[in-house]
């Protein structure tokens, strides 16, 4: 005769673990992938009703608002066994997809969950075997055969909605201290897109109130909420918060903070009295190096940013209200405009801040698809002549030798022209001498026919030799000898303004690039 199937009031042994549903009246009767009623499995809870709730359909009831449930259920994440334990173990127990555990996201990969999760002698359950013995999986090789399950949950409307899974691919901590605790890292920064919660470091006060939410007996994600009745050092006890195995790893929410302050472990409750508890947050901050080592924080994650306000991103809100990008634990919005406006788009195309300027001084809108060369009428790049940089563009090289000083507008030839030079003494760039106040004739000794082909050309300037004159032999080869210094010292001046005015202009342009 088989075995008597269990009546739903004795399924789920102590909480610690999910009830084997194979043992549910009529599930022989159940299609393979059909989903067991949630009341079906009620195992014993705190009082005569069970007040959890879906956490798309909260209503506000349970002693914590809907605000901070959708705050902080996002990082709240499913372990799961995986699907394909027989293709990898020759003994793969019978765990295979079982929905295991609840745990709470701490970081972009880390998650704070429950130690049983990974023990090898799970009460009614078989663990996969290390091949070829009949060793159970140690800890570490049992994670690495689960995931964990993002965003299962039904929607508003009771749709279940599709689920993202993510490999663990480290256990990190597991009942350090003697306690029941564990620390995994996943694969794929799921905190970036779904945000992770804020770790106490302090135990909360009896009264305090108090969220759970998780995944009880593997259904998709619940909250229930109630008042501290009882902490110690190690334990935190709740006695009006149903819990069932399942919820087995659950954060222990503090409201309104929403800080992490346990992990509920044990079950206890009965219809009549007693009270479900879990390991406090203290305990395990102090016998845990990994959370010694970090600096508590929390993020809503890209997926709530893309939609909502910033502000109050490390308590849960959305990034169109964000005023303090520095605030954002998450994705940080650091050009000033909501980021719902700049994921999408490109600085150039962000046209609405004034932040985002051209380095010439005019707003962005007027500039795109420009070069600063074209931009018109502002007054920060200019030659150093003074005249607007389309005029300069529009001068080409040859009339620089037919204008006098005061037209001269090549930019090539000007841009490294001190005023002082070419206002009204020689003009070094390059016009004809005729031009050129004080430069003697090019019958004489040393002309200077300039920069010819502009600064920007790379052209050096050069001496041209006049008539032959042996110098040093009489008066008047000294005469000359002297002219000649003195040019040459007036050119060096000359040019070593010339040079101290790009590099000025260089910095300068160097400078706002930079900015």
């Amino acid at each position: 005769m088989p075995a008597k199937k269990k009546q739903p009031a004795d399924l789920g042994g102590d909480g610690l673990y999910p009830p084997n549903l194979e043992d549910l009246p009529g599930q022989e009767t159940r299609g393979g992938g059909e989903r067991v009623p949630y009341a079906e499995v009620l195992r014993s809870i705190c009082g005569a009703t069970d007040d959890s709730q879906e956490v798309e359909q909260y209503d506000g009831t349970l002693g914590v608002t809907v605000a901070f449930v959708n705050a902080h259920e996002r990082p709240v994440v499913q372990v799961q066994w995986n699907s394909d334990l027989a293709a990898t173990f020759t003994n793969p127990g019978n765990v295979n997809g079982v929905r295991w555990g609840t745990g709470t996201l701490i970081g972009p990969d880390l998650v704070l969950t429950c130690g049983h999760l990974f023990d090898p002698d799970p009460n009614g359950w078989t663990i996969p075997r290390q091949n070829g013995t009949s060793t159970p999986l140690s800890p570490q090789q049992a994670a690495q055969a689960m995931h964990v399950n993002l965003n299962y949950q039904v929607d508003a409307g009771g749709t279940l909605q599709a689920e993202q899974s993510f490999a663990i691919t480290q256990l990190v901590e597991y009942r350090l201290g003697g306690l029941d605790m564990a620390l995994f890292r996943v694969a794929g920064n799921p905190g970036h897109t779904y945000g992770w919660s804020e770790f106490g470091t302090a135990n909360p006060a009896v009264g305090d109130m108090l969220a759970i939410i998780g995944h009880p007996v593997g259904a998709p994600k619940r909250i229930e909420a109630g008042p501290a009745t009882q902490v110690t050092a190690n334990t935190i006890r709740y006695a009006d918060i149903d819990t069932l195995g399942g919820n087995s790893g659950s954060g222990i929410l503090h409201s309104p903070s929403g800080r992490v302050v346990g992990v509920h472990t044990n079950g206890g409750c009965t219809a009549s009295g007693g009270s479900n508890s879990g390991v406090a947050i203290a305990a395990i901050v102090a016998a845990s190096p990994t959370l010694q080592g970090l600096t508590p924080s929390s993020s809503t994650g890209l997926g709530l940013d893309l939609s909502t306000p910033l502000a109050s991103d490390v308590t849960g809100t959305l990034l169109s209200a964000d005023t303090a990008a520095s605030t954002d634990t998450g994705f940080q919005d650091v050009i000033g405009t909501p980021i719902a406006q700049d994921v999408a788009t490109t600085i150039a195309a962000d046209t609405a801040t004034p932040k985002i300027q051209d380095l010439i001084g005019t707003p962005l809108s007027q500039d795109l698809a420009t070069t600063h060369a074209t931009d018109v009428g502002t007054a920060t790049l200019q030659d150093h002549l003074g005249t607007p940089l389309a005029q300069d563009l529009a001068t080409p090289v040859q009339r620089d030798n037919l204008t006098s000083l005061n037209r001269d507008t090549h930019i090539a030839l000007d841009a490294g022209t001190p005023v002082a030079i070419d206002s009204g003494a020689a003009d070094q760039p390059g016009t004809l001498f005729a031009a050129d106040v004080g430069i003697l004739n090019p019958g004489g000794t040393v002309v200077n026919p300039g920069l010819t082909g502009g600064l920007v050309g790379g052209q050096r300037p050069f001496v041209q030799a006049g008539p032959y004159i042996s110098l040093g032999q009489d008066e008047a080869g000294d005469t000359v000898l002297a002219a000649v210094l003195a040019e040459l010292e007036a050119l060096i001046a000359t040019q070593t303004q010339v040079l101290g005015s790009l590099q000025a202009l260089y910095a300068t342009l160097a400078g706002e690039a930079d900015g």
